[in-house]
C-alpha cells in the first residue's frame, strides 16, 4: 500500500502545481487582453487622426514658404 499512497501523493502534488501554473497563465492572458484592448483603442484613434489629416489637407500659402537656400 505505501507505493499506492506515494503515487497518490505524487498525483496530488502534480495537480497542485498544475493549478498554480494554470492560475499564473490565466493572469498573463488577462493582462495581455487588457493590453491588446488598449492598443486597439490607440490604433483606432490614430486611424481616425490619419483620416482627418488626409481629408482636410493643410492649406499652405506659397508666400510663407522660405526659399530652399535659407
Amino acid at each position: 500500500m505505501p507505493a499506492t499512497e506515494d503515487r497518490l501523493t505524487n498525483v496530488e502534488l502534480l495537480l497542485t502545481h498544475l493549478q498554480h501554473d494554470f492560475e499564473q497563465l490565466s493572469q498573463v492572458v488577462f493582462r495581455q487582453q487588457a493590453e491588446i484592448d488598449a492598443l486597439k483603442t490607440e490604433v483606432a484613434k490614430l486611424s481616425t487622426r490619419i483620416v482627418t489629416l488626409t481629408d482636410d489637407p493643410e492649406v499652405r500659402n506659397p508666400q510663407d514658404e522660405k526659399p530652399p537656400h535659407y
